[in-house]
């Protein structure tokens, strides 16, 4: 997993040939205060949704992880809490679905947490599973959130 903010983003092209035009399109998508909805950038190379939704309380969230995708988190307004875990340390909780790329793991007390404001973004990989859109505190605020998905 990789946390920082955007202006820093450059730092990690080389990780992925696709995460320039990922960046680009983040920066873009801010820029015009795109809608709700899904965006094709790069056909199903690269693409991304604009979600707004009100975290849900840490034990309502689930451990996610996608074998064909990496995750580009980035955190347009408000803040949220995403976990993490190394999948070598995870308990599978269903079986991978490769219509959706997505297979569901157990909670457990390896897993580490980071509070994600605007500006910021997490990026995880195949070998994350993760936990995203975690409300952070007592009062859960809204949050505006691009999530890129690049293909490996």
């Amino acid at each position: 997993m990789v946390f920082d903010t955007l202006k820093n983003c450059a730092q990690y092209y080389s990780l992925h040939e696709k995460f320039e035009a990922a960046f680009a399109f983040i920066k873009q998508a801010c820029a015009k205060d795109l809608a709700v909805g899904k965006y094709e950038i790069e056909g199903k190379e690269l693409y991304a949704s604009v979600q707004e939704y009100t975290p849900k309380a840490p034990e309502q969230g689930k451990f996610e992880a996608h074998k064909n995708y990496i995750d580009i988190q980035y955190i347009i307004s408000g803040v949220e809490m995403m976990g993490d875990m190394d999948i070598a340390k995870a308990a599978s909780k269903s079986d991978y679905n490769p219509e959706k790329d997505v297979e569901f793991y157990h909670d457990n007390d390896k897993a580490g947490y980071c509070v994600v404001e605007d500006g910021e973004f997490c990026i995880f990989f195949p070998h994350d599973v993760h936990k995203p859109g975690l409300a952070y505190g007592d009062v859960a605020e809204p949050v505006k959130k691009i999530v890129v998905k690049v293909r490996v």
